[in-house]
């Protein structure tokens, strides 16, 4: 995985450096021992980065050094790219005042950006939060006005090793404790292999509601990301995958529906593969997922990524509720501002058709993938609670 992104890992490792020494080091320090003290974190993250694709980046046991690698990058490499940058502009004014003002801007910035990796890393990882949304609806049937679904989303359980392996246990007992009529799971299970979840069995299997666990498949769930000798073998690995989520009592949906019943009402939850635009798998089936269900009755689908509601759902169906993921809001927002934003039309929270009668809910997720890190896209459970609109 880094071995592929290793010429952008060298770039913003070393250009800052090729800035701050001449400027900044080699002018103002005299002692050559002093000199050299300044490229020591360039050189261990070199030696870390080198150890870590040694060692198979991909593999389960080596995905906590990946992370650890990966915030100590950016630790190192954002505050001083920003404050290159904006000192570098600063030196393009001729005026004394107006260098100071951008070095010291600078500065800020780079103190600012360490904190926020810092406290992503630290705390916000682990920092669980419950949002709670109600929708509302023209035709959901009476005896399902207040009905509460819980959706969580990305787990990538293989993050939660190297002394987090008590928050998959927090996040079940926050998701049990909110009581509510059926869960979902909207995909992304693991980062690259089924093996990632040994160990993990027990608590997942606690998952309970009245109605059910539904769950579906994300990108990250098909072994596409990890090096096979054949392809039975990856989908050998996809099968245990699967073979595992109904061991815990899930009701896995590969492009098929289940119907939940109140006193002479029903709903229909609909569940279908990964169906995302390339280089993501496009394996949903939406026609076979909805197949032997009724025009008229409340649909809510589940599908991992959330393109698939401007590109399928709302043109070719009536589905009334489409819940997805994928997007872990950028594992970064402030001020309602993601940069992933500018990869996805729709990337958090609820999103309302152009007639104003169907709706799609993406969930930030409650993992983390690449580096364990959260800063206001805080790890989520949605509680949904379904409102007749009168």
């Amino acid at each position: 995985m880094l071995l592929k992104i290793i010429i952008l890992l060298l770039a913003l490792l070393l250009l800052p450096d090729a800035y701050i020494y001449p400027v900044y080091v080699h002018r103002r320090t005299g002692k050559r021992w002093l000199r050299g003290l300044y490229f020591l974190p360039t050189l261990l993250l070199i030696v870390f980065m080198v150890a870590v694709i040694s060692a198979n980046d991909m593999k389960p046991s080596v995905q906590p050094f990946v992370g650890t690698f990966m915030v100590c990058f950016l630790a190192v490499c954002v505050p001083k790219t920003l404050f290159a940058l904006v000192d570098g502009v600063g030196r393009l004014f001729s005026s004394s005042v107006a260098r100071r003002v951008f070095r010291i801007a600078g500065m800020c910035l780079a103190f600012l950006s360490f904190f926020i990796l810092g406290y992503g890393y630290f705390y916000g990882r682990s920092h669980f939060v419950v949002r709670e949304q109600t929708l509302y609806f023209d035709n959901l049937p009476e005896k399902f006005d207040g009905y509460r679904i819980a959706q969580f989303s990305d787990m990538h359980v293989g993050t939660f090793r190297n002394g987090h392996e008590g928050d998959v246990k927090a996040i079940v007992d926050l998701i049990n404790s909110q009581r509510c009529d059926a869960i979902v799971f909207t995909g992304d299970l693991v980062n690259h292999q089924s093996s990632e979840l040994n160990g993990f069995g027990k608590e997942l299997c606690r998952l309970s509601a009245p109605d059910g666990v539904y769950s579906v498949m994300g990108n990250h769930d098909y072994s596409l990301y990890m090096r096979y000798p054949t392809e039975d073998l990856r989908k050998a690995d996809v099968d245990e995958l699967k073979h595992r989520q109904h061991s815990y009592g899930w009701n896995l949906l590969l492009n098929e529906n289940r119907v939940v019943r109140r006193d002479g009402d029903s709903i229909v939850i609909i569940g279908v593969e990964n169906d995302g635009r390339p280089p993501f798998p496009s394996l949903g089936d939406l026609p076979k997922a909805m197949a032997g269900v009724d025009d008229a009755s409340f649909k809510v689908l589940l599908s991992h990524d959330p393109t698939h509601w401007q590109r399928e759902v709302l043109p070719a169906t009536n589905i009334s509720l489409t819940l997805s993921g994928h997007t872990h809001s950028g594992q970064f927002c402030v001020f309602g501002w993601s940069p992933v934003k500018y990869v996805y039309d729709e990337w958090s929270g609820a999103y309302l058709s152009a007639d104003g009668s169907r709706m799609l809910n993406i969930s930030n997720g409650i993992g983390a993938v690449m580096f364990p890190f959260r800063f206001g896209a805080w790890p989520e459970v949605n509680v949904i609670t379904l409102k007749r609109k009168e």
